[in-house]
């Protein structure tokens, strides 16, 4: 099913909606932070204008009242940080659960193109840029801004020739930082391309050691990193090159510019009436020039935060905006285990065509109908397309065109809370997952009851050697628990444990030695007893019925 279109500003707008009241209450912090921060120059000019004509007294109580709004705006300023860092983390602890929600919703298809690594990254670093946006990005820049727009209004009403002079040479340091925000996008963006890439690498190739150890590919593989490494190396050093150069130009700009107004001030005749202050006017006007550079110089700072997040921003936005899965349909009824049906086939394909991404077509125009009851193995030469069409039957991957039913359900729009109970896959390997023997069987199904289990485990074989560990089905499970064949038949007790009326089986007999594969094959006789079997097997010499199909490649018919 299409998704909206999610951009990042979107995204935030629907997070910041969850937090309206502590949303409002920042926006008032932040405002009385900013006209807190104008009194203490316009205090401290007026002191110094009337320390010849105020009495000591006065002076005490004007300075005490200049030391209050200094303190007054640190606690202002304090305050500010701490909301803005609490709504930083409401709203990234929300982005992350639409994203959570957003899984239930993707089809089966999306994880499997998508690398796991490059999913994990989108929920760790991605969303980890976020919280730096919105703790020292988007509201402190937002703050500065109001800052510098607040400060060169009072230094327009001291004086006009000053004000025009600072409006002057805020251009000179806004076009300078958005050079340096360009170059910092870049950067930021290679370098979460490049940590994408490293996260989805790492995991192929610790789950593939073994391969790379034996075809000798540790030079590839190191060579294949070091390129990874050197792109995020090379962006960080750019984006670090970014970050060094902007301060120390904005100081330097800082002292011209004071230094300049100074001069202009200290003119007479026909410039005084432009440029001309008092020593107090002067004086604030110092500090407000430091106070409007000092938020320039953080605005340059919070750009490169803003940045670094913008392309991680995207990438979830994009994920919001995957395609969904299509809506299920309940067209089956409840019970999904009902008595057998000759109204529709088990497996009713039509027309089916499929490519992968890169182009290379798999089926063209493929049909195949297996009846409830029936068994058929796919035989055919490896890449053809055997395993394809097992994950197109499980719905992992969606068709290009023509329809895939089961029972006279599209496989695409079938429930979750029926799929298992209508097709049981066996993959050539156990899965093992975090739990102990009796939830390796159910996967946690609570539909799926203890004796359900061992009756599994009674079909293939395994209960004497489950009732032989010291705690069961409570045992913890790893692959030194049992054999390799048991492996294998445990694979087919999780399969038969919902009582699916149609099992599906992937080569579970490839790599197994004489004496365990015929155990496996009886095993298999029971578990299938009763239901469709569909099989993909190299040795049809080991079928005793059953049709055989053979897959070839770009299949038509």
């Amino acid at each position: 099913m299409p998704s909206k279109k999610a951009s990042p500003i979107k995204v935030f707008a629907k997070a910041i909606g969850h937090y309206p009241g502590l949303t409002l209450c920042l926006i008032l912090v932040i405002v009385l932070d900013v006209v807190a921060a104008l009194a203490p120059p316009l205090l401290l000019g007026k002191i110094v204008d009337s320390l010849t004509t105020t009495s000591a007294q006065l002076l005490l109580y004007s300075g005490l009242a200049y030391f209050a709004s200094l303190l007054l705006t640190k606690l202002l300023e304090a305050v500010r940080e701490g909301m803005i860092t609490v709504w930083g983390e409401k709203l990234t602890h929300e982005i992350r659960s639409q994203m959570a929600a957003k899984l239930k919703k993707l089809p089966a298809s999306y994880y499997a193109q998508e690398g796991s690594g490059s999913l994990v990254s989108r929920f760790v670093n991605d969303v980890d840029t976020l919280e730096d946006l919105f703790s020292s990005g988007i509201v402190n820049m937002i703050a500065d801004l109001a800052s510098v727009i607040g400060i060169v209004v009072v230094i327009f009403s001291k004086s006009v020739g000053l004000g025009i002079l600072l409006l002057l040479f805020l251009p000179i340091v806004w076009l300078f930082t958005v050079k340096i925000q360009q170059k910092s996008y870049r950067a930021q963006l290679d370098n979460r391309e490049a940590i994408a890439d490293a996260d989805r690498v790492l995991p192929e190739t610790t789950a593939n050691l073994l391969t790379i150890h034996l075809y000798r590919a540790q030079s590839f593989m190191k060579h294949h990193y070091e390129k990874i490494l050197k792109r995020s190396f090379d962006a960080m050093q750019q984006s670090n090159f970014c970050d060094s150069v902007y301060s120390p130009v904005v100081i330097f700009i800082q002292a011209v510019l004071t230094g300049l107004m100074l001069l202009l001030a200290s003119l007479g005749g026909p410039w005084q009436s432009f440029f001309g202050i008092s020593a107090g006017t002067a004086v604030a006007i110092i500090a407000y020039v430091g106070q409007v550079f000092t938020p320039l110089s953080s605005i340059g700072m919070e750009i490169q935060n803003i940045q670094a997040a913008a392309a991680g921003s995207q990438r979830i936005a994009n994920f919001l905006s995957a395609e969904e899965r299509p809506e299920e349909t309940e067209s089956l009824g409840n019970n999904a285990k009902a008595e057998r049906s000759n109204s529709h086939p088990a497996i009713e394909i039509k027309d089916l065509t499929f490519s992968y991404p890169n182009g290379k077509k798999i089926f063209d125009h493929f049909n195949l109908v297996i009846r409830e009851g029936e068994k058929v193995t796919l035989k055919g030469r490896t890449g053809a397309g055997k395993s394809t069409l097992f994950k197109l039957i499980l719905g992992l991957y969606a068709p290009q065109g023509g329809s895939i039913k089961i029972l006279g359900q599209d496989v695409q729009t079938l429930p979750d809370s029926q799929r298992r109970q209508l097709y049981g896959c066996v993959e050539q390997t156990f899965q093992l997952i975090d739990g102990n023997l009796g939830e390796q069987i159910s996967l946690r199904d609570p539909a799926i009851s203890d004796q359900e289990i061992w009756q599994a485990l009674e079909t293939v074989g395994l209960a004497d050697a489950v009732k032989k560990l010291p705690d069961g089905l409570n045992s913890h499970v790893t692959n030194a628990t049992f054999s390799h064949g048991q492996m294998q038949l445990l694979t087919i007790a999780r399969a038969i444990s919902a009582k699916p009326r149609l099992l599906l089986f992937d080569e579970i007999t490839a790599n197994l030695d004489r004496e365990t594969e015929n155990r496996l094959l009886k095993a298999l006789e029971r578990a299938s007893q009763g239901k469709t079997l569909l099989s993909i097997s190299h040795r049809t010499e080991l079928l005793k019925d059953g049709r055989i199909i053979e897959i070839k490649r770009n299949n038509h018919n």
